[in-house]
């Protein structure tokens, strides 16, 4: 081949791979990403180009061999193009884009209209537009000719049905899988009261029929929740103690479980607890069948417990606080208190539990035998229990106004809440005057008077208020029970109460003192009653019943 001919082989060449690399813009073109791409192919031809642009201008040793070399390389090249040209499918996805598109979509919606004709199958018919879309899904291609409008205003009229109904049916199934939190109580409620009852005929002295209660005793199933319409007192530190509470002293133990379950059921919020009641764990029974049914959360309760005179002495207060909580199954107290402002002797749990207030009963003549444990050692250790997580808030029980002085004298963390005996016969004005002075929450025990203390022989019948011809006077003013004025009466003066009763219809009774209110007249009426007496005093039991003088009012 001449040189001439090889020139012209050559110059066809590069036209030709010119019309391969280059586009119609004259820039080179990007390597498509295609399947089955062979890249070594791009790859030859960026080489060539480069062996041939580093030739120019030098002479080739044989010129037959540059011009065998030029045309196989044209020949390959060729056919590359060839091949490239076949399996290139930049040209068919640009060649109709919006026809394939609108086939895709047509797809689509056909599928969307079959679902949703499968739907309005299932379900009862909701509008006629269904129909229309059904109809046209089972009609063939050659009946569906509408015209574009019409078929585009029936598939979105039949759409927005569709969905309509499919929203109601997918709110019904989530109604049924979560149901709201009263529904969930009220069928708990219903399914434990017809399997429980109360045992009514060992109800105590102090549940004796009420006179002056009109309303028939209420069935079990129909009791409602009252927590709602239950007040709360503000505590210094931002906690809210719920005014009305459930007292659980001289509550028998075999009938506390249910009891308990019972009053968190009727709507009691504030549980008042002790160790020396000897039925903590019952209570905590209870408490755990109550959060199991669903009734309430364990934030929703407020739970006090109280330090036994036992284990005054710091090394044994976080020990006695442990013992509760473990009886109560909790894993920490809303409230605790020093219980008697008074030391004994240490009984160890192992020994006896509660320790009660003999250190020996085992004598021929036990007494009381007190520990020389000075309040403030006490109190630091209670405030250790409040930093340590297991006690939230920490006060006092059956203090007075001096021994309430020393502690604001010496405490780093200030009682929360005092606990005593208060009632119309003892409106310990002047101590709730002090508490609310000093931002104390008061809590009053015995509230109706001297139910509580007949079967002790610590009260005579006729020292009743329920039977008190002023209290009766003002229940028939309010259409109230007596017991229901008396419970108004601690409530309205600003502080909590703890009644106790074994019967649910009481418990309705005592919880329902928030829908009225006693006038000032009335309220003093009430204050009139005040004689100073208290039926719960150690300095008149301690002797009389356990050989022992233990005076700490005076």
């Amino acid at each position: 081949m001449s040189d001439a001919a090889a020139k012209a082989v050559s110059s066809k060449t590069e036209d030709a791979e010119t019309s391969v690399v280059e586009t119609s813009g004259g820039e080179p073109a990007s390597v498509p990403e295609l399947p089955g791409q062979l890249t070594f192919g791009w790859g030859d031809m960026a080489a060539s180009g480069k062996s041939r642009k580093s030739g120019r201008g030098k002479k080739s040793k044989s010129a037959k061999q540059d011009a065998s070399s030029t045309a196989r390389e044209s020949k390959r090249t060729s056919g590359k193009r060839k091949n490239k040209k076949t399996i290139k499918p930049k040209p068919v996805k640009t060649a109709k884009p919006a026809a394939r598109k609108a086939s895709q979509k047509s797809k689509a919606k056909q599928g969307a209209a079959a679902k949703l004709s499968r739907v309005a199958e299932k379900s009862q018919p909701i509008s006629a537009a269904s129909e229309v879309i059904s109809s046209e899904q089972a009609a063939p291609k050659s009946s569906r000719s509408k015209p574009v409008d019409e078929t585009a205003i029936s598939a979105k009229q039949s759409q927005k049905t569709t969905d309509a109904g499919t929203k109601t049916s997918t709110r019904t199934v989530k109604k049924k899988k979560k149901p709201d939190r009263k529904a969930t109580t009220k069928v708990a409620a219903v399914q434990v009261a017809s399997v429980r009852k109360t045992d009514t005929a060992s109800v105590g002295v102090s549940d004796q029929p009420r006179k002056g209660v009109s309303a028939k005793p209420k069935a079990v199933s129909s009791v409602a929740c009252h927590a709602d319409s239950v007040d709360s007192l503000n505590l210094k530190w931002g906690a809210k103690l719920p005014s009305v509470g459930f007292g659980f002293w001289k509550v028998d133990q075999h009938q506390t479980a249910q009891i308990c379950y019972d009053a968190i059921r009727v709507g009691y919020r504030h549980l008042d607890c002790a160790c020396d009641y000897g039925n903590e764990k019952e209570v905590g029974e209870g408490i755990q069948q109550a959060i199991k049914d669903g009734l309430v959360d364990r934030e929703d309760l407020w739970i006090t417990s109280k330090l036994w005179n036992t284990y005054h002495s710091p090394e044994h207060v976080r020990m006695a606080c442990e013992k509760s909580l473990a009886d109560l199954q909790l894993d920490y107290l809303d409230l605790y208190l020093i219980h008697f402002p008074l030391a004994q002797r240490y009984v160890p749990i192992e020994t006896r539990y509660p320790p009660g207030w003999f250190f020996d009963p085992e004598v021929a003549s036990p007494v009381i035998e007190e520990a020389r444990v000075p309040v403030q050692e006490t109190w630091q250790a209670m405030e250790e229990l409040t930093k340590e997580g297991l006690v939230r808030n920490i006060g006092i029980c059956n203090f007075g106004t001096s021994q309430i002085r020393d502690l604001l004298t010496y405490a780093h963390i200030r009682p929360a809440v005092l606990q005593v005996e208060t009632h119309p016969r003892l409106t310990q004005s002047k101590l709730l005057r002090y508490c609310q002075q000093e931002k104390i929450a008061y809590t009053s025990f015995s509230p109706l008077g001297a139910q509580s203390y007949y079967s002790l022989s610590m009260a005579e019948q006729s020292e009743s208020l329920l039977e008190h011809s002023v209290v009766k006077t003002i229940a028939g003013q309010v259409q109230r029970t007596a017991a229901q004025v008396l419970l108004r009466w601690g409530v309205q003066r600003g502080t909590a109460v703890i009644p106790k009763t074994s019967s649910i219809d009481r418990m309705v009774e005592n919880i329902r003192v928030f829908d009225f209110q006693l006038s000032a007249e009335q309220m003093q009426q009430l204050d009139g009653l005040d004689k100073g007496r208290r039926f719960n005093d150690p300095g008149d039991f301690g002797e009389a019943v356990f050989n022992t003088y233990l005076p700490i009012y005076e």
